[in-house]
């Protein structure tokens, strides 16, 4: 998502990043590339795109937007004595242009003598804008998506049903994690969003995130998920949440409606039927950056020329003040 419906689109059938108008169906800029564009991480403040490709290359890729141009940096790093070569699958956006991933390491060679390995060849790194690394990686085990909150200085590293939350040292790049916090959160979960004060998440799981199938979204704590005064309950599964950019609603879908709850009192504001056609699917929620709209993905494969967004204005609903 961009601003006044203009949202950024991967071109997976011409190798292009496209802008495009959701609400006039005008076509900006496009760029050429030379591999498929798969995942995007905008740096408003640089106006520049972070991408991961598709099938995964072991590349950080930049798109300046001001120039149009596209860069890209080898993803190495030497540790004690070993040279890592990873392929990044999620990107985040840290603090001053810097990146944090999570990768994948194609040899998963263990080096011995002491030397830091993954198993599973997941690996967390912190990276600047040019693919130089700014602290040593973290070896993983399972995770599927990274997220940075940069107003509490929080790191969550989500699987598809654990979460975990470290302290992120702005000065030193130092990654401290948080006790207790690598848990169960539900099942086959589907999204993650985090409230503007970073004081609340959001964890979409279809079942749930107690246990029991109860379609609910527990307002978790990032320090300690389930101390908890409550939680937002749909009607069916959910599939996608995401907060507003006053943080003080969030909006929500289980595939058929979209819902408007208070972030405060938990209650429904407002909800609204959406008519999908059949075989259409969910895939994410997005606020665009200026707040306006708000912007639907479908599910949409690599290739599928029958991929769609939706977008609605937001609507005029106030949530209690925070």
């Amino acid at each position: 998502p961009l601003c006044h419906g203009w949202v950024l689109i991967g071109d997976s059938v011409r190798n292009r990043v496209v802008e495009r108008n959701l609400i006039s169906g005008e076509t900006g800029n496009t760029y050429s590339f030379s591999q498929i564009p798969d995942q995007f991480t905008v740096d408003e403040d640089n106006a520049t795109v972070f991408m991961t490709v598709h099938p995964e290359t072991q590349r950080l890729y930049k798109l300046d937007l001001n120039t149009g141009s596209i860069t890209s940096n080898n993803v190495i790093q030497n540790i004690g004595g070993f040279n890592y070569r990873w392929s990044l699958r999620d990107l985040a956006l840290g603090e001053d242009g810097n990146v944090f991933a999570l990768m994948y390491d194609n040899i998963q060679t263990d080096p011995g003598a002491g030397t830091p390995y993954s198993s599973t060849g997941l690996w967390m790194g912190l990276m600047s804008e040019d693919g130089s690394f700014l602290t040593q990686s973290i070896p993983l085990e399972d995770p599927v998506r990274i997220e940075y909150d940069d107003v509490l200085d929080h790191v969550f590293l989500a699987t598809a049903s654990n979460l975990a939350t470290f302290d992120f040292d702005t000065v030193t790049n130092a990654l401290t994690f948080l006790p207790n916090t690598d848990i169960a959160v539900g099942s086959s979960c589907t999204d993650f969003a985090i409230s503007p004060d970073g004081t609340r998440l959001a964890y979409t799981c279809p079942d749930g995130n107690r246990s029991g199938q109860n379609f609910s979204i527990v307002d978790m704590a990032p320090d300690d998920y389930f101390d908890s005064d409550g939680e937002w309950f749909l009607g069916s599964s959910p599939v996608s949440a995401t907060f507003n950019n006053a943080g003080t609603i969030l909006i929500a879908t289980d595939n058929d409606k979209l819902y408007f709850f208070d972030v405060v009192t938990h209650l429904v504001l407002e909800d609204f039927e959406l008519g999908l056609l059949e075989g259409e699917a969910i895939k994410k929620i997005r606020m665009s950056l200026d707040g306006n709209y708000l912007l639907i993905f479908l599910n949409n494969d690599v290739h599928d020329e029958s991929s769609k967004f939706y977008w609605m204005p937001m609507p005029a609903i106030t949530g209690t003040p925070l």
